[in-house]
């Protein structure tokens, strides 16, 4: 999304960002296998999803699509904390009740889709919109500055900007599924969330990218993936705090 590092620093400058170290061979293999299992996850997800909603008598199916996310993520968590001797026990529980109550759940698992994808775009929503508060480093502009090191104010309002837009843009896509939900069939709901949502993410990117050239016009550039490894990278070696940047006029 930013240039990976400003070439007109000065060597001796303590504040220049320093260039991206470039991935290895493997290393990037590795990242493309994983990216593509996670790819491939999800599309699947999706298929299964969309043909328990469109297909009678697939409530098993549909069940099953609605509860083992939600189930995996949360015993990924339980695992991983330090409350885990209390967690484990508790999501056995929630799955046994879960199963003695399969038959009425079965019966309306398009609520379990709904909510899942719902309660999705609702927390993309939040987790951009809480950085628009005062006092907080808006979540695009620390992304520009884990690659650019130090912003221009144009850069600083145009990544505030965009913030809003990713915030608004996942806002509406959960208000979208909730009026198809609540007005249209299952079938029209589940293809505009399982076959469209994605998609439209994708077109957000193209949207952002071609409004940049325009906006900041002029600029360095750097693609999506600097942003995306220098996160990592950051996050990997513990220096994901914000970094200090001029006010925008």
């Amino acid at each position: 999304m930013w240039p990976p590092y400003d070439e007109t620093a000065r060597p001796d400058d303590h504040n220049a960002p320093r260039p991206l170290p470039t991935p290895s061979a493997m290393h990037r293999l590795t990242a493309f296998a994983r990216g593509a299992a996670g790819v491939g996850a999800v599309v699947a997800y999706q298929v299964g999803a969309h043909y328990a909603a469109a297909t009678p008598g697939a409530h098993g199916l549909g069940l099953a699509m609605a509860l083992v996310p939600p189930l995996a993520i949360a015993l990924v968590a339980a695992t991983r904390s330090r409350h885990r001797a209390k967690l484990l026990p508790l999501w056995l529980i929630v799955c046994g009740a879960l199963w003695m109550a399969r038959a009425p759940l079965a019966a309306h698992f398009d609520w379990g889709l709904y909510l899942e994808h719902a309660s999705f775009n609702l927390m993309m929503a939040y987790v951009f919109g809480r950085t628009l508060a005062a006092g907080r480093e808006p979540l695009c502009t620390r992304f520009a500055h884990m690659v650019h090191g130090t912003l221009t104010p144009r850069i600083a309002r145009y990544s505030r900007r965009i913030t809003l837009a990713w915030t608004l843009f996942f806002l509406a896509t959960a208000a979208v599924s909730t009026l198809l939900f609540a007005t249209a069939s299952t079938v029209t709901w589940s293809t505009f969330a399982n076959y469209l949502s994605l998609p439209l993410v994708g077109v957000m990117f193209v949207a952002e990218y071609l409004c940049r050239r325009i906006v900041l016009r002029g600029e360095p550039r750097s693609s999506l993936f600097d942003a995306v490894r220098a996160y990592r990278q950051s996050e990997q070696s513990g220096h994901a705090a914000p970094i200090a940047t001029e006010r925008p006029r």
